[in-house]
């Protein structure tokens, strides 16, 4: 084969070229710190970290899920314990109002107190978290329950203003792949009716017990019962809340240990190690250098240069 200066050129203008090609490369990895920056680079790694890259995205949404489901549960365990409070301290009334040896001023004493019990669990079951109501299902934009006061010798009746039934209650987060928890306290079980639920017991005790110890029959009728009925009732759901409070402290755990080890493969995978990039950088910066003076050696001037 018959070699001529045209082809010399072109062969070593090609091989210029493509070691200007493999700097730019490792320039662009140093550059962004990866070692893929394009499909082209290596398709099958590119479909790793793409996958890979996919996985911890979701990951991530289901860590901040459980972070708002710990959120909610937390603020219905707090709000549930000052319920439990308010029990407690309308037994206490209730026992000290059953003494047939109280005169009227100290039952009325007794009585207002109750009164300010029946507006502070009214105030907690409409409580918010988030400016969303804690107690009232799906439906958090709007006030659960409403009333109360007193008038007379009596207190107003609360209205639950919510009638949802079945799933309609729950509010649900999605905590790992295909797996959802309801976080919202039912504030009755939609099988019943809604004032036989977590708050209305509540309320109608107070309210009977206010009536008793404003009664001027000086024999009350305390419903104790009704109280021990309703603990038990509230009690039942602060379980609940822990049993789910604990369940989703696991599952994001487990989500934050997934989100760890998949970043370790995606940093395998994609992040550039910078001393093996510096010399092989260095080694084709030499072999472009050697290139160009082997070029400037082989490409001599040719004898049209010396007709001139």
């Amino acid at each position: 084969m018959r070699v001529t200066n045209r082809m010399m050129n072109n062969t070593l203008l090609l091989n210029l070229n493509r070691g200007l090609a493999r700097l730019e490369r490792i320039n662009n990895q140093l550059g962004t710190k990866k070692k893929i920056n394009r499909p082209s680079d290596d398709p099958v790694k590119t479909g790793v970290i793409l996958r890979t890259s996919t996985s911890i995205r979701e990951t991530e949404q289901y860590i901040r899920n459980l972070d708002a489901a710990v959120s909610w549960l937390d603020a219905a365990d707090v709000i549930l314990q000052d319920v439990v409070s308010v029990i407690h301290r309308a037994k206490e009334l209730a026992v000290a109002g059953a003494s047939t040896h109280l005169d009227e001023t100290a039952r009325q004493a007794l009585a207002d107190e109750i009164a300010q019990l029946h507006d502070n669990l009214l105030q907690l079951a409409n409580s918010t978290h988030g400016g969303r109501y804690l107690f009232a299902g799906q439906h958090t934009d709007k006030k659960p329950f409403s009333g109360g006061g007193v008038t007379g010798d009596r207190i107003n009746d609360v209205t639950f203003l919510m009638s949802l039934t079945g799933d309609e209650t729950k509010i649900e987060f999605e905590i790992a792949p295909g797996i959802t928890i309801d976080v919202n306290v039912i504030s009755y079980n939609p099988d019943d009716n809604p004032q036989e639920g977590l708050f209305m017991p509540i309320f109608n005790a107070l309210q009977e017990l206010y009536g008793e110890l404003v009664d001027d029959t000086g024999d009350p009728d305390i419903p104790l019962q009704d109280l021990d009925n309703s603990l038990d009732n509230v009690l039942r759901k602060i379980s609940e809340l822990g049993g789910k409070q604990n369940r989703v402290e696991l599952a994001r755990e487990r989500m934050l240990d997934l989100q760890l080890n998949l970043t370790r493969i995606l940093s395998e995978e994609q992040d550039l190690d910078y001393a093996e990039a510096i010399m092989e950088l260095k080694m084709e910066e030499f072999a472009y250098r050697t290139a160009l003076a082997v070029g400037a050696r082989i490409i001599q001037p040719s004898l049209v240069d010396f007709l001139r």
